[in-house]
């Protein structure tokens, strides 16, 4: 067995036994080990939102996911759920249907499609011209699918609620809140990005995210990148959810770890200027932020970091059934240890030191 000896987990001080990697003993021993010195250890972190990357995107025709595993794996996101655009079913089926096992990048249990069964009104950075009807006979054969994000409102989606087997998120929709509240009894578990491509809170028409509040159990992804959601909807959208029904998402795109300039986002061309991302016409297209980027938004401004770290790794864990986030004997020993100032220090992934 090998050990991380003085690791602050939730401000206690203990030593983590790590074997076949999983944790095994957490407690205190007088084995040698690798000295944290007191620095927070924390779960790996779990992205179920990131388009792409260093310039590269998940829907690309050349084969990057490699290269961005591994960019994730290096910021923290020990686990990935590479995130689909509207395209074409063929180049959806393209995406998903790669090599996903790569020992130095970040694990990727599946992959998010997101679209392209969403509502043109709520398209955003989506293109148009390949949105369909909820039809699960369209991905009946992408097991590698784990979460579909879909407008629970359009024809056909209700069968394709209790068809799917994947975790169906409401997004990209203009449910109201009677269709979302019928939605979440369907089956539908998460909002995608949060206030982001559905209506807002109404005080005569609350729309599905007054729904998610009324409904036990359903999760919100958001987007803290200080861009998407003002800081003081963050705060509010938490202390009404609590931060075990949170799930933080970087919803990046390939610009992420890049300069400033011109890139693509599901074949529409988007604008990066001071990190912020969007369309010709002024619609943001993804964040260019990672999750701990993310993480590190929450924390300076008015959120604990154990919350905003424990949004980002074990709240998303659990809602994909991953046995991941949580740093207790029997998972797995993806774990991270940062700074004072939240800085990633090193990175840990199956037992294996990455940084």
């Amino acid at each position: 067995m090998e050990y991380l000896k003085n690791a602050a987990v939730y401000g206690s001080i203990c030593d983590i036994g790590i074997e076949e990697g999983k944790i095994a003993f957490i407690g205190k021993t007088d084995e040698d080990g690798t000295d944290l010195c007191g620095m927070r250890v924390y779960p790996g972190l779990v992205d179920v939102h990131s388009h792409g990357c260093i310039g590269y995107d998940t829907m690309d025709a050349e084969d990057h996911l490699r290269e961005m595993a591994e960019f994730q794996l290096s910021n923290g996101t020990t686990t990935w759920y590479p995130t689909t655009m509207t395209m074409s079913f063929d180049d959806i089926t393209r995406a998903v249907t790669r090599k996903t096992d790569f020992e130095n990048g970040a694990s990727i249990p599946g992959f998010h499609m997101e679209g392209p069964f969403i509502n043109p009104k709520h398209k955003g950075a989506q293109s148009e011209k390949h949105i369909f009807k909820p039809d699960y006979s369209k991905i009946r054969e992408l097991n590698s699918v784990k979460l579909v994000t879909i407008a629970p409102e359009l024809p056909g989606s209700r069968r394709f609620i209790e068809e799917c087997p994947a975790l169906i998120c409401l997004g990209h929709s203009d449910a109201d809140y009677d269709t979302a509240r019928g939605a979440f009894r369907a089956g539908v578990r998460c909002l995608t990005h949060t206030f982001n491509a559905m209506p807002g809170i109404h005080h005569r028409m609350p729309g599905p995210i007054a729904a998610a509040f009324d409904t036990d159990g359903i999760y919100a992804q958001i987007i803290a990148d200080g861009n998407h959601i003002h800081e003081s909807v963050l705060r509010m959208i938490i202390r009404i959810l609590g931060e075990e029904r949170i799930v933080l998402i970087s919803d990046s795109m390939r610009a992420t770890g890049m300069e400033d300039g011109e890139y693509t986002l599901g074949g529409e061309a988007v604008f990066v200027k001071g990190g912020v991302a969007r369309c010709e016409d002024g619609r943001l297209a993804g964040s260019t932020s990672t999750l701990l980027d993310c993480v590190r938004y929450l924390a300076a401004h008015g959120i604990s970091a154990d919350s905003a770290f424990r949004m980002a790794s074990e709240v998303p864990a659990r809602m994909m059934g991953l046995n991941k986030g949580k740093i207790e004997v029997g998972y797995d020993a993806d774990l991270i240890a940062v700074d004072n100032d939240n800085n990633l220090v090193k990175v840990m992934k199956n037992g294996r030191f990455y940084k």
